[in-house]
């Protein structure tokens, strides 16, 4: 069974080499660096200032990461999510697949652990390309490198959890992507509930719709905004979700009588 998904998993990230999967990627993941890149060069006499901060990695974090939780990361998983699947419909092939040696279950794993793989992707090219706008722009001009030792530790632990934050939105556009053909219903049914989810964060039961988990978690680690108080920790709810969208979406697939 292992060898058989990890088949699978090694053909459907075949498909997506000639798909705008690595474009999202880069584009998502690049975008914010990119504007604060553009932004340090076009006033470098502040370059020292901001460099001798005594917590600059902490602000640097802050500072990155408010356009990457509220806005770029739900975005692409939205949009990523659609592309994966929608190879198959758009290529008319799911007839073809659903022909081939390989159980239900191992197709519907794989789809999701190259989607989830690229979620990954997009985060490690993220704190690259944020690493590299705040080192660069101090080299180019001569300016001394940022003040204080680089927490790795802190880092990871914040992005750890920002994946788990958004596993909800994945396991619920996974279901919507393999239930409707079309590829505008996922992507509006996203949308539409991901907006709603930002004008919902500031809800005393916020912490009950997956969709703001990314930007609660932001603005709890930020301390930019009090959010409202859940019963357990947003990591425990967005494993429950992902957990409980993830069986759904198992099911609805297997179940499906139209497979084409």
């Amino acid at each position: 069974m292992v060898m058989t998904l990890l088949r699978c998993i090694r053909t459907e990230w075949l498909k997506l080499k000639r798909s705008f999967a690595s474009w999202l990627v880069l584009g998502n993941g690049l975008f914010v660096p990119v504007l604060v890149f553009a932004a340090r060069l076009r006033h470098p006499h502040n370059l020292a200032a901001i460099n001798r901060a005594p917590k600059f990695w902490e602000g640097m974090w802050t500072s990155m990461w408010q356009s990457m939780a509220i806005l770029m990361l739900p975005m692409f998983i939205i949009l990523i999510t659609s592309l994966v699947v929608q190879i198959e419909y758009r290529n008319n092939s799911w007839k073809q697949l659903h022909t081939s040696p390989q159980p239900l279950p191992v197709i519907f794993a794989a789809k999701l652990i190259v989607i989830l793989t690229l979620l990954v992707e997009l985060l490690v090219v993220f704190n690259a390309g944020s690493y590299l706008s705040a080192v660069v722009p101090g080299l180019l001009f001569g300016v001394q490198a940022p003040a204080g030792p680089i927490p790795y530790h802190l880092f990871l632990t914040r992005n750890l959890n920002f994946l788990i934050d958004a596993l909800p939105m994945v396991a619920l556009q996974y279901l919507l992507a393999l239930h409707f053909k079309n590829f505008a219903v996922p992507l509006g049914v996203g949308m539409g509930l991901w907006l709603g989810a930002i004008g919902m964060v500031s809800w005393q039961y916020s912490y009950v719709i997956p969709y703001t988990y990314c930007t609660l978690d932001y603005f709890a680690t930020s301390g930019r905004q009090v959010v409202p108080h859940s019963p357990t920790s947003i990591q425990t709810l967005a494993a429950a979700y992902f957990a409980f969208f993830t069986a759904a979406g198992l099911v609805l697939y297997m179940t499906r009588k139209e497979r084409g």
